[in-house]
């Protein structure tokens, strides 16, 4: 009696869930799994595409096992801004920043009356002004911009 071979079959896998704990590199790596929320789901299809996302600027996501249909969905929907485009090193220090700004400006108002800011608010409020002409000004000179994806089938 002889036996067949096997015929390994990769599982479609566009969120991580099939192989491994899910997400590592959730929008481009800007968020870790912690960021993913309960909702753990994964594709029941074989795969038929080994491809990765890659942007005209050179950036390149890791590799994805995917169905048709995924290919078909993630470039109709998921493929319209490259992260590390529209979140570069200097802007990912602004926006750090600006959070933390915010979230010392509910604890101010917490503390003054809520009707007149008191001098830490309105230097906080100066502050964030900055910090988001700053931003305005990486957008207008390219540095934050736009950048599209496509699917790059890899073997």
């Amino acid at each position: 009696m002889t036996a067949a071979p096997a015929v390994l079959t990769r599982r479609c896998n566009p969120f991580g869930h099939a192989t491994d704990a899910g997400p590592r590199h959730l929008l481009g790596g800007l968020y870790g799994p912690e960021y993913e929320g309960g909702n753990k789901w994964f594709c029941e299809n074989a795969a038929t595409l080994r491809v990765r996302m890659t942007c005209r600027c050179g950036h390149r996501g890791q590799p994805m096992d995917l169905c048709q249909p995924h290919v078909i969905e993630i470039q109709k929907r998921q493929s319209d801004t490259c992260p590390p485009c529209a979140n570069p090193p200097v802007a990912l220090g602004l926006i750090e920043a600006m959070r933390a700004i915010e979230t010392e400006i509910v604890a101010t108002a917490r503390q003054d009356s809520g009707l007149i800011p008191g001098p830490r608010a309105r230097f906080l409020a100066r502050q964030m002004e900055q910090h988001q002409a700053q931003m305005n000004e990486l957008m207008a000179r390219g540095i934050i911009h736009k950048c599209p994806l496509t699917l790059e089938e890899i073997s």
